[in-house]
């Protein structure tokens, strides 16, 4: 009777170790998978127009920051930024082996969307918030067939100075034979400018002094290079 409960706790002795062994066998392969111990290679950081220092210092994240700094833990580094900058309406960050990429979207009024009966103010990125109405501080978008051409122009709406910003009242999306990314911004100076989808952030940036050399308000065109004449003209 003592020689089968000294087998069985040797039996089950043996079991036990042969678990542990496997247990840090997985734990080690993962270790190995994981690497904590590994560096950031490159941070990538699409912030509009905060400064991309200062996101990487509020975040804490550098090339040469830690991996696992990283792992697992996106979701309180996004928090964490949010809360340290008021600018940042949203942030995204992710990890994809030593790389982290960090994308930020600013609290600026972008404008204004209809979907299915429903208005949505845009952010810096083209993110959507409902609400009740325009609040008549932001651009009308109109005629936009998807929403990554809403983010495209969202994002070159942010760019601009808010002076300009200010002063497009609505911005329809209308492509044709000539320009498949045609844009229509009607200005509430009375102007109406024509645009491409690409260049638009560019161009823009020089919308005031063309709209000060006109003696009476017209069509201003920056599809291609960059000319205006009165309306009916």
């Amino acid at each position: 009777m003592q020689e089968n409960v000294r087998g069985i706790t040797k039996e089950n002795f043996l079991t036990s170790a042969w678990w542990a062994l496997a247990f840090f066998a997985m734990a080690g392969i993962l270790l190995l998978v994981w690497r904590p111990w590994a560096t950031i290679t490159t941070v990538t950081v699409d912030s509009g127009n905060i400064p991309t220092e200062t996101i990487e210092k509020q975040i804490g994240l550098h090339q040469g920051s830690k991996r696992y700094g990283v792992y697992l833990q996106e979701g309180f580094l996004e928090r964490k930024l949010q809360k340290a900058n008021s600018k940042v309406s949203k942030a995204d960050v992710s990890l994809k082996g030593q790389k982290v990429t960090i994308t930020v979207a600013e609290k600026i009024n972008a404008g204004f969307i209809k979907e299915k009966g429903h208005w949505y103010q845009l952010d810096s990125n083209g993110n959507k918030q409902q609400v009740a109405k325009p609040d008549g501080r932001g651009p009308v978008y109109t005629g936009f067939k998807s929403d990554s051409q809403v983010k495209k122009v969202a994002k070159s709406v942010s760019s601009l100075d808010k002076v300009i910003r200010d002063d497009i009242g609505e911005i329809q999306f209308a492509p044709d034979s000539n320009n498949d990314s045609k844009l229509i911004l009607v200005m509430n100076d009375g102007n109406t400018v024509y645009a491409s989808q690409k260049t638009m952030a560019e161009k823009m940036r020089y919308y005031g002094g063309i709209a000060q050399s006109m003696t009476q308000s017209g069509i201003i065109d920056l599809q291609v290079g960059s000319y205006s004449y009165a309306y009916g003209s």
